[in-house]
């Protein structure tokens, strides 16, 4: 029977086979290593459930899609791997996602270990603040295991990140890399003070702990490396080439290229370190043939592509120039003329736009001056009275909820607070996220986010009119004021608002022809 014959039955066989039954086969296909069998289980259940709006088969897809990015990056298909993962996250669009976590993993294999260690301290932090120890866990031993140089990261930032997952992220029962996550953050810590013996104790309580999580191996790896690194520390060379030889063993077993070139320039230091230096040279050979020939396989592709998009362009060119010669040896004057008659009308068509679009800029300001007095940001809605007669909410208590939230959204340093969320005005209203939604709603006409946009967008355009005491903050101060998590997510949500840019409205607040005006003087 041909490959394409049995692939072609595996399908038939499974298609109809029940989703969550469907998972647990592709698992256990995952762990015999029989990766062909898993892609193929794996592909049908992402298939199935992608598109889908409903949370229990957007899970069916995610795991899915994970798995199949662990199966391509463990078979070096990096590029399968990365838009797996890529695809996860998407689905799962929390910051603290597994997605997100692999995506580092392809980031460190191709070197790139500044993004590598954003992307996982991003994680972090985000698993932290949701409260998600087990995430946050394997974040902070990827951020241990991924060799990032102090240059990158300095080791007071390292050390901030130790001390807030040991303080913020307690032992319980549904997270088994805590032990392990605990003795790692313990000896990097030591590791840090310049205890080694220290350091070599907390890592050899980390071996049994390694068994957990999802690839045991990598983990072993990164504890058998740190070992062998403290051992040449105190001079012990037999220890230390014990424990390096062990991790590429791992590495070999488990055919993980990117871990075999660390091992191997581990070994060639080492060896160097206590003076071997033939051996230091053969495995500093073996290194970096290895590491180059995984870089050419790599830039294959991408040269290959850049070679052929050369080639097409490069033949365009041709066939527009032979063409641009024929006419300009039969109609050279006159093409020049069209050329020019052309140029001039586009040029007034462009000055003509850029006078529309001037105008329609200082009337959208305009209008937003107005708005500004009317202070919508945390009027009711004029409607609400029709709503209430469907809502079982009594009225004390809704006008209760609309005091404390209009209290809430009247305050700068309450609202202005990166990550507010309607769980946290919740908390404020002494109520609960339903009531406030059903208020901010039948009351306010509006949802939490377009509510918290539109104030956080209010105080903005007043940071911006108020020439004389913010005209020296950049936009990125301002936007770290306001709460928003990034320029670009302010710079889209003040367009969507305002209809102008933040720059554009600010250079409209701070130009003269404004300044002379009335409702210059009235936001004075």
């Amino acid at each position: 029977m041909s490959a394409n014959a049995d692939v072609d039955a595996l399908y038939n066989r499974y298609r109809g086979v029940e989703s969550s039954r469907l998972q647990s086969i592709g698992t256990d296909y995952m762990k015999r290593n029989r990766t062909d069998s898993a892609i193929m289980i794996f592909t049908i259940l992402a298939k199935r459930h992608e598109g889908s709006e409903d949370i229990s088969d957007r899970q069916y897809a995610i795991h899915a899609r994970l798995s199949l990015g662990v199966l391509n990056f463990n078979n070096a298909n990096y590029a399968a791997a990365y838009s797996n993962f890529l695809t996860a996250s998407e689905l799962e669009d929390t910051p603290d996602s597994p997605g997100h976590m692999n995506l580092a993993a392809i980031y460190l294999y191709f070197g790139d270990r500044n993004r590598a260690y954003r992307c996982l301290r991003d994680v972090f932090e985000a698993s932290l603040n949701s409260g998600n120890g087990y995430m946050a866990s394997a974040a902070v031993l990827n951020i241990l295991s991924a060799d990032i140089d102090t240059l990158l990261v300095p080791r007071d930032s390292i050390l901030l990140i130790i001390d807030s997952y040991r303080n913020k992220t307690p032992e319980t029962p549904d997270n088994d890399l805590w032990r392990l996550a605990n003795h790692l953050t313990a000896a990097k810590r030591h590791s840090i003070n310049g205890n080694t013996q220290k350091t070599i104790e907390e890592l050899r309580k980390a071996i049994p702990m390694s068994a957990n999580g999802f690839q045991p191996e990598r983990n072993r790896y990164a504890i058998y490396i740190a070992l062998s690194r403290n051992f040449i520390k105190t001079g012990n060379a037999d220890s230390a080439e014990y424990y390096i030889r062990k991790a590429v063993d791992i590495a070999q077993r488990h055919k993980y290229p990117e871990l075999l070139i660390r091992g191997y320039k581990d070994l060639s230091e080492m060896y160097a370190a206590i003076g071997r230096n033939d051996s230091a040279e053969r495995y500093h050979y073996i290194h970096l043939q290895l590491q180059d020939s995984i870089f050419n396989v790599r830039e294959f592709g991408h040269i290959h592509n850049l070679e052929l998009m050369h080639e097409a362009n490069r033949f365009e060119k041709n066939i527009n120039a032979l063409r641009m010669e024929e006419r300009m040896k039969t109609r050279s004057l006159t093409l020049v003329s069209v050329s020019a008659l052309v140029l001039t009308v586009f040029l007034v068509l462009l000055f003509i736009q850029y006078i529309r679009l001037k105008s329609k800029n200082k009337s959208l300001f305009e209008k937003n001056i107005k708005l500004m007095k009317q202070d919508l940001c945390v009027k009711g809605d004029p409607s609400a009275p029709e709503k209430h007669a469907a809502s079982p909410m009594a009225d004390e208590t809704r006008n209760v909820i609309m005091a404390k939230i209009k209290e809430a959204l009247s305050d700068e340093s309450v609202f202005c607070r990166e990550g507010f969320s309607l769980n946290d005005l919740a908390d404020f209203c002494g109520s609960n996220q339903k009531y406030v939604s059903r208020v901010l709603n039948e009351d306010f006409g509006k949802s939490f986010t377009l509510l918290l946009n539109e104030c956080r967008i209010g105080v903005a355009k007043k940071r911006f009119l108020d020439f004389d005491n913010y005209s020296h903050l950049t936009m990125e101060a301002i936007v770290h004021e306001l709460g928003f998590k990034s320029r670009s997510t302010f710079s889209k949500t003040f367009k969507k608002l305002t209809g102008l840019s933040p720059s554009e409205f600010r250079r409209l607040a701070s130009s003269k022809e404004f300044h002379n005006t009335p409702e210059a003087d009235n936001q004075e």
